[in-house]
């Protein structure tokens, strides 16, 4: 999204409760519209420390509209509307990184990854390579129906009770300051931002569709090349949905 005086990319969880929030959309869509929402609202000259406040106040809100009682959430992370963002203040020449999103600056990558995140999708590889060599599934059938991801999803919401604790994302509850990342940008020339949906970030669209592409023709269960908690089930078009935006500062400065 580009506003006058923000630039975002926002990524909603996919989400782990049995119990949608809107019986019209996923909890990470909603998710991510809030999030939106907070972003077309808000000042220009918010600091990073005022948008994590904004952005959780406003997931907040939600919970209450819905009439979800904090004590729950507090128990049941994976209930919550959770969100990751990459945000670029225009006044402030800052990027700001909240949860596993990624950016290129001048070709210099920043990535905020969950850390509990790789040794889920490493579990998930072994497991797919032994029902693969046992004969007991194959790659085609483990894509209309993931039976490995069936073994990790308590790996999965075990995570979530570590989020804004060892990582950081948009969830309704205090962000982890210090789990985020303030990038200057006051030098910056060219500035790339995507949600994890792209699996290898280039500098070019086309360059990271086509990179992505490669990807999913080689590995698109992704626990070879490319290890994930996911794959690109039957249907879908990836593995995950994806947003991107490149920009020259020059551009958006005039």
């Amino acid at each position: 999204m580009v506003t006058d005086n923000h630039v975002a990319v926002i990524d909603g969880s996919t989400s782990k409760a049995l119990v949608q929030l809107r019986s019209d959309m996923r909890n990470g869509k909603y998710a991510m519209l809030l999030v939106r929402e907070a972003i077309m609202e808000m000042d220009s000259d918010v600091s990073l420390a005022q948008f994590c406040q904004l952005v959780t106040a406003k997931i907040a809100e939600a919970y209450i509209r819905h009439g979800v009682g904090e004590g729950h959430l507090s128990t049941h992370p994976e209930d919550r509307l959770t969100a990751s963002v990459c945000v670029f203040s225009l006044m402030r020449k800052e990027i700001w990184m909240i949860g596993d999103c990624q950016c290129l600056c001048n070709g210099i990558l920043y990535e905020n990854p969950k850390p509990h995140e790789r040794p889920v999708a490493e579990h998930r590889s072994a497991i797919i390579r032994r029902m693969i060599s046992s004969g007991t599934y194959t790659e085609e059938q483990l894509t209309v129906h993931d039976y490995a991801r069936d073994q990790v999803v308590a790996d999965i919401v075990e995570s979530c009770h570590h989020q804004n604790k060892d990582f950081s994302v948009v969830d309704g509850f205090p962000i982890a300051l210090d789990k985020t990342l303030r990038i200057d940008a006051s030098d910056v020339r060219e500035i790339v931002m995507s949600t994890d949906g792209y699996p290898f970030l280039k500098p070019t669209l086309a360059e990271s569709e086509a990179a992505l592409a490669h990807q999913l023709s080689e590995d698109p269960l992704c626990y070879k090349s490319y290890l994930a908690t996911k794959g690109r089930m039957q249907g879908n078009v990836s593995f995950d949905d994806r947003a991107y935006v490149r920009f020259l500062l020059k551009d958006i400065c005039q």
